[in-house]
């Protein structure tokens, strides 16, 4: 998924493929929920996830826990704080990610809202990280990213850091526990180095 493509993964395959050259890795971007779906049927070795992810078929790992920030326009008012509050995003013009490919996002997003007592309604919805940034940029409202997606953002946006403590992103590694493969547990213990802890 597009938080983990950005470095977590990126390093780890990276890293696998030169130790391991006679292994073949094949790639693909599924959404947090269908990665999941994907171990249980056996049709992935691993996912990058949006966490925390408890099963009682699955291992997982944290690999990292990150801040989130508000994006905005350039200009936009939220830019005279050096923080933002959950209460200035909550009274802001949202941008979010639709639910068919933004699900786990949106619904992490909602609860720590939510347990602010803020509703989320976002203004309008995209399905992908160009498109979002793209209505951004256009000034028709803020959307929140995390950390590790801030430095691919390009220039027509600018960024705060979202004040509340305990509101982060978290990515976890899962595979199913009882694949035992050596190229498996090889690729884990490659990105379970790489982990980040901002």
């Amino acid at each position: 998924m597009a938080f983990a493509a950005t470095e977590l993964m990126l390093q780890a395959v990276a890293l696998f493929e030169r130790r391991h050259p006679e292994i073949a890795l094949e790639l693909h971007y599924i959404r947090t929920q269908g990665q999941k779906i994907a171990l249980a049927n056996d049709e992935i070795d691993v996912g990058y996830l949006i966490g925390p992810y408890d099963s009682s078929e699955c291992h997982s790992v944290l690999l990292a826990s990150e801040p989130l920030y508000a994006v905005t326009p350039k200009g936009h008012p939220l830019l005279r704080k050096a923080q933002v509050t959950l209460a200035d995003i909550g009274a802001a013009e949202l941008i979010l990610g639709d639910m068919s490919e933004w699900g786990e996002f949106r619904y992490r997003l909602n609860d720590l809202f939510n347990k602010a007592g803020i509703a989320l309604a976002p203004k309008l919805e995209a399905s992908n990280t160009l498109a979002l940034i793209g209505l951004v940029t256009a000034g028709l409202g803020i959307t929140v990213y995390p950390e590790s997606l801030i430095k691919f953002l390009g220039r027509g946006v600018e960024t705060r850091p979202i004040a509340q403590a305990g509101y982060r992103s978290e990515t976890v590694l899962a595979w199913k526990r009882n694949n035992r493969s050596r190229a498996v547990l090889n690729f884990i213990e490659i990105a379970k180095r790489g982990a980040v802890a901002r």
